[in-house]
């Protein structure tokens, strides 16, 4: 047989100094030691691979004063918690512990995963748990504390183990690596630290499998394709033609990256920390924040190109992508959206960046909510709707011509090629949306009385091409009412709850916009307000339909219950 031993294994602390990154536990323990104030019942708590059981068992032998090469098989027992579980198992538990130890002082059962107990062993454990015997010790391990019953933790001397940071990582690995005569690089080591989460044991793992891989020769190259992880170096040149704007660039790199296999929640989580990098480099002490120093050059330079507002916000942005990653089936192009959302706008030929003027012409450009409205209903049967809709159309038409045109004449006075990102374009941003507000203002203003029934008119033919465009949850709330009119020029629309409201708000501009181009009033006001009665009278939430349904046919609840129905 092999005398190959794993790393997790063969370097596994065999006392409080070997342990890595939890001082504040191994102090505590070796004081109580020392005090000799043993408790009867601790609990260890933390990620997993940092060191829970091998604490248990360093402090099992510690307080029986065993070598380690003294026999532990009469003294310390181990028990697995996931495959034990059972109110006979404890019982048998309990049976045991009334027999004293045949050598040293204690008995100590180390229960592993304790948080796997089912609820009625936890109940059986608690008495014992509380007050055993005085040569018994119990020392329980869990990765999640927060399944534990209350009642246990109450009775025991709570320890939280921390994650191990890359560097204490890093340092232990560097130290094994020159035991075990392999050369490395640093910044290979570094991958590994990171890709261990902070959890050493998955580190040494980690570090025998590229091991074998590299023949003893771990090179930055090899364990980045190993472990499908990018390196800083490929962040910088994706982070650089984002802020450049070369979108064709970045999504080539991309799936470039995705046809090697690199996972697209690894590349998100990867490319915000990378982000976060950019963001602490703008602070004056960072040292001690960023763990690859060999690119920290790169990392400082790319960041003199971008504000904090923009990283913080592309932040969000791949934050949110992250937190969709399980909802969404395709999960390349979800990333690929994602470059894109973060990439500066760029003229398609020049490679020049679109000026903040050429923005506002093309949002003056884009077609309302009313115009999209008017182009699908070019072939409806009623000629006085379509006629409506074309004349408003026109109208719209000829004011975003006036205004492009007044925008055209002022922006000849100021210089079109500026950066996005200087103040003198924020300035020119400013003038342009003043000098639109201006013409807007001069515009004689149609003020035509309102109609009620023209009004439900023009409202229904509104909801009716939302639930056309797949927006029915917009169109079912504006027809849970009528609107009315108050004080001549003021629209009320009462919905039965402010979710309701919280949603309706969202159309509300567009809603308006159409409204007014369609009834020929521009002082119109649109409000929705919440409304009690309404509310008595529709059932939006399926508890509420659930609740009415049970009021008419109380039977129901019973077959709800028997079938083991939800809502």
């Amino acid at each position: 047989m092999s005398d190959f031993v794993v790393s997790s294994l063969k370097y596994r602390p065999s006392n409080f100094e070997n342990v890595v990154g939890q001082e504040h536990v191994t102090k505590t323990l070796k004081n109580s030691i020392l005090d000799k104030k043993i408790p009867s019942a601790i609990l260890f708590c933390g990620p997993r691979g940092v060191g829970k059981t091998s604490c248990a068992r360093i402090f099992a032998r510690e307080i029986n004063d065993f070598n380690s090469t003294d026999d532990l098989s009469f003294n310390i027992f181990e028990l697995d918690a996931a495959s034990n579980n059972k109110v006979e198992d404890i019982r048998d538990l309990i049976d045991k512990v009334r027999i004293p130890p045949q050598s040293g002082k204690y008995k100590v059962y180390i229960i592993d995963e304790v948080h796997m107990l089912s609820k009625n062993a936890e109940n059986a454990f608690l008495k014992t748990l509380e007050e055993p015997p005085p040569y018994i010790v119990f020392i329980l391990a869990t990765t999640e504390k927060n399944k534990i019953l209350p009642t246990i933790l109450s009775r025991c001397q709570i320890y939280n183990f921390n994650r191990i940071s890359e560097n204490e990582i890093f340092e232990n690995l560097k130290l094994i690596c020159n035991k075990e005569e392999v050369t490395f690089e640093d910044e290979a080591l570094n991958i590994i630290a990171k890709k261990s989460d902070g959890s050493l044991r998955d580190s040494l793992t980690i570090l025998d499998r590229v091991i074998s891989f590299t023949n003893k020769k771990i090179s930055l190259k090899e364990t980045s394709a190993i472990l499908n992880v990018l390196d800083d170096e490929t962040y910088i040149e994706i982070v650089d033609n984002t802020i450049n704007g070369f979108l064709v660039k970045v999504i080539t790199i991309f799936n470039e990256l995705s046809d090697k296999g690199f996972d697209e929640k690894e590349f998100m989580i990867g490319l915000a920390n990378h982000f976060r990098n950019l963001l602490i480099v703008k602070s004056s002490s960072y040292e001690n924040l960023i763990s690859n120093k060999s690119s920290l050059e790169l990392v400082k330079k790319q960041a003199d190109k971008i504000s904090k507002s923009e990283i913080v916000n592309t932040i969000s942005k791949i934050e949110y992508s992250i937190f969709k990653y399980s909802e969404i089936e395709n999960k390349k192009l979800l990333v690929e959206i994602l470059l894109m959302k973060i990439s500066s706008i760029k003229d398609e030929y020049s490679g020049n960046e679109t000026s903040e003027i050429e923005k506002k012409k093309s949002e003056l450009k884009k077609p309302d909510q009313n115009k999209e409205i008017t182009n699908s209903f070019e072939k409806k049967e009623s000629p006085k709707i379509e006629k409506d809709f074309k004349e408003n159309e026109i109208e719209l038409k000829s004011k975003e011509e006036e205004v492009e045109v007044e925008v055209e004449v002022d922006t000849n006075k100021v210089n079109t090629d500026i950066s996005a990102f200087s103040l003198s374009s924020l300035k020119v941003k400013k003038k342009v949306n003043d000098e639109i507000k201006k013409i807007e203002d001069s515009k004689e203003k149609e003020n035509q009385d309102l109609d009620l029934n023209n009004l439900k008119e023009k409202w229904n033919l509104y909801s009716n091409e939302l639930e056309k465009k797949g927006k029915g949850n917009f169109s079912s709330l504006l027809t849970l009412n009528e609107p009315t009119i108050e004080d001549k020029t003021k629209i009320v629309y009462n919905v039965p709850t402010k979710s309701s409201k919280k949603e309706l708000i969202e159309i509300k501009e567009d809603l308006s916009r159409f409204l007014k181009s369609s009834l020929k009033n521009d002082y119109l006001v649109l409000k929705f307000e919440v409304n009690n009665e309404v509310n008595k009278e529709f059932f939006l939430t399926p508890k509420e339909k659930y609740e009415k349904l049970k009021e008419i046919n109380p039977t129901i609840e019973k077959l709800k219950t028997d079938l083991k129905l939800d809502f």
